[in-house]
């Protein structure tokens, strides 16, 4: 009986002790964008598009760990495009453990599940996703950390099972710091997706055999390259480099038949092309509460397997190739004593693409506030 009790004793006590270091958390940004093309093509729809984000989480921290469970929300409503109006909710949950000397190795774990919504004709895209991933940040020396790390994702689309897909990725990062305001970083992933269903010959899907389900659809690699430099206490610059390439070339697009967005998870998946990105920013803190930054870059994109038409639908080529090439300017200012934020931004993106229908401009004005409590 004693025994029993001095076990209740200890498991109320760690109970309490992680109640103590609880922490309940909740944050609210409200975003409005003016956008000239929302659906990114030569249609050029023109749309205000408002956005709600809520997030909600509750921490329990030791000393050397972290449990921390919260839902996100986001609510974007189109209102010009109302058909574009949609949702997505989300659970999560992260466990971060530290270890060494002084707490500098970290691991990191991390799992969500949601669910998308859409309206009118887009609920075709309505979806689940869930993520599993995790990462070990070790401090090989002073000036060297290594960060490797695997993620696992599921997207499943109720109406489109042929587009339905498991991803794997692993990954391998450096960070070297040459002298104090000098960085360099190397990384190199390796991801590959399994679609869930075989496509036949007529269009139908079909599940795949035992065998099958062991060779991944898409195999793509990717290598990039980040120096940073630090100019002054206030100002910083740094350059990207990043090449990925497809090892396995069965990406599926979906085509116009569907609908007009671009840039989604079916029209914009980055294993669907290959190539060359790189861009600059430069980060200047013009005060202890404004930060400003200036993004710049061009990315060129080869379609594995998808061909470019011209406007009436004739064949132009056996591969699409687009040049993406934007700048971006970001003001964020921190109102700390009224417990707030304002974030303003400008996208300018020109896509040169031997499609004429990608064949478009875009600009995009952005404002929110973000709010914690």
């Amino acid at each position: 009986m004693k025994s029993i009790k001095m076990t209740i004793g200890i498991i109320l006590s760690i109970i309490v002790s992680q109640i103590t270091f609880a922490q309940i958390s909740a944050e609210v940004s409200v975003t409005n964008m003016y956008d000239d093309n929302v659906n990114n093509n030569a249609e050029q729809w023109k749309s205000n598009v408002s956005m709600l984000n809520v997030t909600a989480g509750y921490l329990i921290e030791g000393e050397t760990s972290g449990l921390h469970l919260s839902y996100d929300g986001a609510f974007n409503y189109y209102e010009s495009v109302l058909s574009r109006t949609n949702q997505f909710h989300s659970a999560n949950i992260t466990y971060t453990s530290l270890s060494g000397d002084e707490g500098e190795n970290r691991f990191r774990f991390a799992g969500s599940y949601g669910y998308g919504f859409n309206r009118d004709m887009f609920t075709l895209f309505d979806h689940s996703l869930a993520t599993v991933a995790g990462e070990y940040k070790y401090f090989l020396f002073e000036r060297l950390i290594s960060t490797t790390g695997y993620s696992f994702r599921s997207v499943t689309f109720p109406q489109l099972n042929e587009f339905s897909y498991t991803e794997h990725a692993v990954m391998l990062k450096g960070a070297f710091a040459f002298t104090q305001k000098t960085t360099a970083i190397l990384q190199g992933d390796l991801g590959t997706k399994f679609y869930s269903a075989n496509v036949s010959s007529n269009g139908s899907s079909m599940r795949k055999g035992m065998m099958a389900s062991f060779l991944p659809s898409v195999t793509q690699m990717t290598g990039m390259v980040k120096v940073g430099q630090g100019i002054t206490d206030q100002i910083g610059m740094s350059a990207t480099a990043r090449y990925q390439w497809n090892l396995q070339k069965q990406t599926r697009y979906l085509s116009s038949d569907y609908g007009l967005i671009s840039d989604d998870e079916l029209f914009d998946d980055h294993y669907g092309y290959e190539g060359l990105h790189t861009s600059l920013q430069y980060t200047q803190l013009l005060s202890e509460t404004v930060i400003g930054k200036l993004t710049g870059g061009i990315q060129n994109r080869l379609y594995s397997t998808l061909s470019a038409f011209d406007r009436l639908g004739n064949f132009v080529a056996d591969q699409r190739t687009d040049v993406r090439s934007y700048i971006n300017f970001l003001l964020e200012k921190q109102f700390v004593e009224l417990g707030f934020s304002l974030k303003a931004s400008l996208d300018l993106i020109d896509n040169s693409s031997n499609d004429a229908y990608y064949d478009y401009n875009n600009t995009a004005v952005t404002m929110e506030i973000g709010i914690p409590f």
